[in-house]
């Protein structure tokens, strides 16, 4: 059962330059190891269906794994596209500090972007990583009418979950934090005080991380909550990915309006 709890870094009190060595921490964990890997095919084929090279991400952070999914299609010759970033909190997010220069064609919205109210001047395919579970029952399914009604793609992809070994591997976060901190650029002395010394970094990450779990949607969730979308014009796909012997899986949800002719 979905629990509707609180993480730490999202609050309005969690100092801002913590929630950036969060995020930061997050970043380079989604970069090393590379966590969104099993779904860079079924994306690249919904923007493909969905006739747009446009993405609007919410939830960014420091740039989940836009920037090395971008590298990956570059690698594969794919088309060029454009992702624009954006976040509830931008102050605490610079579009990628995880130590790697950010791609062409990425761009990060330095004033705040809730994923609740999208300004229409905002196009193009939605994507949401590792966030989806943020929003409440009522938010979420508000987020994809909105998104079906304006005729909007949308990519939703979670690597929580409720499953057992997906609650156990969140152990290994805090020591992946501990042992990318020093590499990460640009370096920072604070980063390793709030890592080592004072661990806030650490503890927030599992914490919150736990925290995501027990809030994360299931499949059956998920394929309910599509049921609430009044039109019979837009088109859901909703399943799990993972890598060959690696058990954690991501689920997502895809959907995109049929025989689509989006420009965006």
């Amino acid at each position: 059962m979905r629990l509707e709890l609180f993480e730490i870094h999202d609050q309005p009190w969690f100092p801002d330059f913590l929630r950036r060595e969060v995020l930061d921490a997050l970043q380079m964990i989604f970069e090393r190891t590379d966590t969104y890997r099993p779904i860079a095919g079924r994306l690249r084929d919904a923007l493909d269906y969905a006739g747009t090279r446009s993405v609007l991400d919410l939830f960014s952070g420091a740039g989940g794994p836009w920037p090395s999914l971008m590298r990956l299609y570059e690698s594969e010759g794919a088309p060029s596209i454009e992702v624009l970033l954006t976040d509830k909190f931008p102050a605490a997010c610079n579009g990628n500090d995880g130590g790697t220069r950010s791609p062409k064609g990425m761009r990060f919205i330095p004033h705040p972007i809730d994923a609740t109210e999208i300004p229409e001047r905002f196009q193009g395919f939605r994507t949401i990583f590792s966030s989806f579970h943020h929003l409440n029952p009522a938010q979420a399914l508000h987020f994809l009418q909105e998104s079906a009604r304006r005729g909007r793609g949308i990519g939703i992809f979670e690597v929580a979950s409720r499953r057992a070994f997906t609650l156990a591997s969140i152990f290994m976060v805090p020591v992946l934090d501990w042992l990318f901190a020093p590499f990460r650029r640009p370096f920072r002395c604070s980063r390793l005080v709030w890592t080592y010394a004072i661990p806030v970094v650490p503890l927030v990450l599992f914490s919150d991380g736990l925290i995501s779990c027990l809030r994360s949607y299931s499949l059956a969730d998920l394929r309910a909550m599509t049921t609430g979308v009044p039109t019979h014009d837009y088109e859901w796909q909703i399943g799990e990915e993972r890598r060959v012997r690696l058990p954690l899986r991501v689920t997502y949800l895809i959907g995109y309006p049929k025989r689509s002719l989006a420009t965006d």
